[in-house]
């Protein structure tokens, strides 16, 4: 056998061989495999285990919401020719500092309420050195105003009930979605400071007197 005829047949097989292994290849990368999308389909593979970010506080509407009974604290004037107070000094005071007024938030005080009727409100009694409570709105700048109260003369309904003032008011958020007036008005809401305690007018409580058979009477007094 011819060996040069032999290299010749043998070159000839590898040339193919390669052309064929190109022609392969050059078809793999002009036609790559893509996978199957079906549009709109829910995906059903199982949630995730890890919290997701809270989403960003973009603020919200206004909101308002009122309130029976706001927390407060305060001084009380006594007026030594009645012998019953005449002024309270009402102050925002909370044991939560999540109650402490931020910015953006307003209450409106729309009325007072006593524990007993030994006490209404009045036109006149305080200096005037802080504004009237009725109509006044707390803020984060401003948490002190002055409530004028009279005795009435009015007995008391039970010698031993403390007397008390506490006051109504309307709470709005001008942000109502943002989480510090969510986090504002859930504590409003646990806070215990919700009346400033008042001295009994003493011609108010009632005093036991003998009858004619030696049993107590329960009788009233009206201030002269």
């Amino acid at each position: 056998m011819d060996l040069r005829r032999g290299f010749s047949v043998i070159g000839v097989v590898l040339v193919e061989i390669t052309f064929v292994v190109a022609a392969l290849v050059g078809c793999a990368v002009a036609q790559p495999q893509q996978p199957e999308v079906t549009p709109n389909v829910p995906s059903s593979s199982a949630p995730s285990t890890s919290s997701p970010a809270p989403p960003p506080d973009t603020g919200g509407g206004k909101i308002s919401v009122e309130l029976a009974q706001l927390p407060i604290g305060g001084n009380v004037n006594f007026d030594e020719s009645t012998l019953a107070d005449n002024c309270v000094t009402v102050n925002w005071i909370v044991q939560q500092d999540n109650a402490r007024i931020p910015e953006n938030v307003q209450i409106w005080i729309s009325g007072a309420t006593f524990t007993d009727d030994v006490y209404a409100l009045a036109d006149a009694g305080c200096s005037g050195e802080n504004p009237p409570c009725i109509g006044f709105v707390f803020d984060i700048a401003n948490q002190t105003c002055d409530l004028a109260i009279a005795p009435t003369g009015n007995p008391a309904s039970s010698p031993d009930a403390p007397v008390g003032v506490s006051i109504s008011g309307e709470v709005t958020c001008s942000d109502g979605d943002s989480f510090a007036c969510t986090e504002f008005l859930s504590a409003l809401v646990t806070e215990s400071n919700l009346s400033i305690p008042l001295d009994t007018p003493p011609w108010s409580a009632p005093s036991e007197a003998p009858t004619a058979d030696g049993g107590p009477e329960v009788t009233t007094s009206a201030p002269a």
